[in-house]
């Protein structure tokens, strides 16, 4: 039987069945087989034959066009009435399997259920992946005999199952729930030494242990576990059980080093007073460096909890273990923070100019200086907050927090109009941190500073150089400026030779994604390109197609990014690199966004690049905002835009429906597009923070240049979803063409007024 593997998708909406839903359903089934009978008749009628074969592949590939449509519902009676026809036993085996699994998705787990039991036979090859969902399924039910006993076949009868140690884990987690110590440490010594499980196989294994009496050996393996990782959830369980196991045997003891663990452990998951009740235990007879170490925890506690004044006491107690201690420094840099927090402006930068002054080698002299600098920049004391800038640069030049002080610098210079002191900040800026933003900003500055100083030549071969570069936003600038088109580069390409051999993908994939299983096709996808030192191409495509049919498109472009990064792509063709930018910025729901945009003389990839930005594809987004859906719509102007629309009955849920979302969306941008003269990058700013503070800004700051006034934006997350759409935006007209020139996507550098001559 042939499967059609292609369609396109979109998303799956579910809701429960009601008895009046299965009247229809037996109507629908009915009229399936009339209208095959009527296919049938009509064939024979004009003389052309029709195999039974015909009729039932067209139903297949009928039945899963509605799965890739997301319409789940309409499918599953599909496949049910295939099941009606003469299939052979593998064909109605397939059939089981992907009705159990679009009931899955449906949320009808008894109907699941009955399907994948009916596929668990050793004949079929796909039988693991049933068997494996069959016990989930149970399992998510609370029904632990069944799924023990579902669990415990597919290891039974599959032993060479993708899933076997993921069986083996669910069966020892199962069994230690019923506390069956001895069959949960039979599966999990066949699991020590795994690489997704080892630490919670250790943490098991001395549970085991506790209860059959070995707590020496059980306690040895609780104290390495909160040793070797302080953050995770096994070093908080483990060290619940250690606690536990002390309290219940006087022999037990922890030494001082235990005890710091321990408040390693609650310090790292923010129980401040518990760290700090552990941590008071320890002796002070111990070993300098732990008892600095774990006064300065203390310190680090009580300031977490905002006791400020007591931090500073636990900090000074750190001081006066003397100057050998390794936590003296820290304590000394940790004062100055508690009396910033404290508000105690003056006495934070006295402390802090000391620390500089006395500790000029430490590795902390630069947070310090650049502690110094923000707070004079809050003092409004501009001119002391650059000396603290430069001194930063001076003393520690590839400090992390160096870019930022050589683009501060770089402002500060240019708000002076000393611009070639701001063109020599921006360009030791760029070349010190090469790749990094700042850096890239940067750049694109020292073109418009050689603008500004009236050298059009300079500007123009600057602007260029960022132009070609990968320069995010500001390459999408230069573009604009210069209204050019820069052509992608071709790849480097690396001899095959010098790759290594190219792992194929698992055997069971394909197939899994003929049936739109894509769970577990995705799952065997992830687990062999990342055990895989060189996957073939084809694995990445797969694994971004299975999103795709999942809906799941934020992940689909996690993967794509995956892929660019991965050694597979290193000798790629144009084609490849054409293909995962695709992904990159795809065009999902791209009829409706033509539409709309059409509808409403929106820019078509504006709305796309709004819809990426804002929510990655993704229909049930909800920020923290409250803003709902594929660009992001708040409750109320939803509401609003529902009277303007004539949309009746609206409900806040109909934000989650892309139709409705896009039309809101887009009308919306066409609303703004009239308020502020077409601008897009103003346009985009007021969708994002409102356009009556936009407003405010264009009229307050008064900046003709719009790249100034975007840079000089005091919301840090509408400047840079500015700066993302328009990067956005670019690489849609990169990839797909442009069809209109977008009046403000390659608007003037200066609004109002004409561009320097040159441009």
């Amino acid at each position: 039987m042939k499967y059609l593997k292609f369609f396109s998708r979109s998303r799956i909406r579910s809701s429960k069945k009601t008895g009046l839903s299965a009247v229809t359903d037996t109507i629908i089934i009915q009229k399936f087989f009339l209208g095959l009978l009527a296919l049938v008749y009509g064939c024979l009628s004009i003389g052309i034959s029709v195999s039974a074969d015909e009729v039932r592949s067209a139903a297949w590939q009928e039945a899963f066009a509605l799965v890739d449509k997301g319409n789940r519902r309409k499918a599953v009676l599909k496949l049910e009435a295939l099941l009606q026809t003469d299939l052979s036993e593998s064909e109605k085996l397939e059939v089981h399997h992907a009705l159990g699994y679009n009931y899955e998705k449906l949320r009808n787990r008894p109907k699941a259920v009955g399907h994948y039991a009916r596929v668990a036979s050793r004949s079929y090859p796909l039988a693991d992946c049933a068997v494996y969902r069959l016990a989930k399924l149970y399992e998510d039910m609370n029904n632990r005999a069944r799924a023990i006993k579902w669990y415990a076949q597919l290891i039974e009868d599959y032993p060479t199952s993708f899933y076997l140690s993921e069986a083996k884990w669910a069966l020892a987690q199962l069994h230690l729930k019923q506390k069956q110590y001895g069959v949960a440490k039979s599966h999990l010594v066949d699991l020590v030494g795994h690489p997704r499980y080892a630490r919670e196989v250790n943490l098991g294994l001395a549970r085991c242990n506790e209860e059959f009496g070995d707590i020496s050996t059980a306690f040895e393996t609780y104290r390495e576990l909160i040793t070797g990782k302080h953050s995770d959830g096994v070093a908080e369980k483990a060290l619940g059980r250690l606690k536990q196991l002390v309290r219940r045997n006087r022999t037990l003891k922890l030494t001082p080093t235990d005890r710091l663990n321990c408040g390693l452990v609650f310090y790292s998951h923010r129980q401040w007073k518990a760290a700090v009740a552990e941590l008071e235990l320890i002796p002070k007879t111990v070993d300098l460096n732990l008892r600095a170490h774990a006064l300065y925890l203390i310190g680090r506690s009580y300031q977490g909890r905002k006791w400020y004044n007591t931090a500073i006491k636990r900090f000074n107690a750190v001081i006066a273990l003397g100057d050998n201690n390794e936590y003296l420094t820290r304590a000394t840099y940790q004062i100055a923070q508690c009396y910033r927090r404290k508000g105690h402006i003056k006495t934070a930068i006295s402390r802090l100019e000391s620390f500089v002054k006395t500790y000029d080698w430490s590795e902390l002299v630069d947070d310090a200086l650049y502690d110094i600098a923000q707070l004079r920049e809050k003092q409004g004391k501009l001119e002391l907050a650059l000396d603290a800038y430069l001194r930063l640069i001076k003393v520690a030049p590839k400090s992390p927090y160096a870019d930022v002080a050589a683009w501060r610098t770089g402002w500060r210079r240019f708000d002076e109009r000393r611009y070639e002191e701001s063109y020599n900040a921006f360009k030791v800026l760029k070349e010190n941190f090469p790749g990094n933003r700042y850096a890239m900003g940067a750049h694109f500055w020292m073109a418009k500073i050689r603008e500004r100083q009236n050298k059009p030549a300079l500007a123009h071969k600057l602007y260029k150089e960022v132009a070609e570069a990968d320069y995010w936003y500001y390459t999408a600038r230069a573009k604009a400026i210069l209204d050019i088109s820069i052509p992608a580069l071709d790849p480097k390409a690396v001899q095959d030779a010098k790759l290594p051999a190219r792992g194929v993908c698992p055997p069971q994939v394909s197939v899994l994604m003929e049936l739109r299983l894509y769970d577990d096709a995705i799952a065997q996808l992830n687990e062999h390109i990342n055990t895989t030192p060189l996957s073939e191409r084809k694995c990445f495509y797969n694994l971004i197609t299975c999103y795709e049919g999942l809906a799941m498109y934020d992940k689909a472009r996690k993967a794509t990014e995956q892929s660019l990064k991965n050694s597979a792509f290193e000798n790629a063709t144009r084609v490849d690199l054409e293909t995962l930018q695709q992904k990159l910025y795809p065009r999902y729901y791209a009829d409706m966004v033509e539409k709309y945009a059409k509808l409403y003389n929106v820019d078509t990839f504006l709305v796309a690049a709004m819809i990426l930005e804002e929510s990655r594809y993704n229909a049930e987004a909800v920020s923290w905002a409250g803003a709902i859906g594929l660009m992001q719509i708040m409750p109320a102007t939803g509401k609003e835009l529902a009277q303007q629309l004539k949309i009746r009955r609206f409900r806040t849920s109909m934000l989650k429906q892309p139709d409705v979302n896009i039309r809101m969306g887009t009308k919306y941008i066409g609303d703004l597009n009239s308020w502020f003269n077409d601008n897009a990058m103003l346009v985009i700013g007021a969708y994002n923070g409102g356009p009556g503070r936009m407003r405010r800004w264009v009229k307050s700051k008064n900046i003709k240049d719009i790249d100034e006034f975007v840079e000089k934006i005091t919301i840090r997350e509408t400047r840079l979803h500015i700066k993302k759409v328009i990067d956005s935006h670019d690489r849609y007209v990169a990839l797909y063409g442009k069809t209109k020139e977008p009046p403000a996507m390659n608007s003037a550098t200066v609004i109002g007024e004409k561009r320097l001559e040159g441009f």
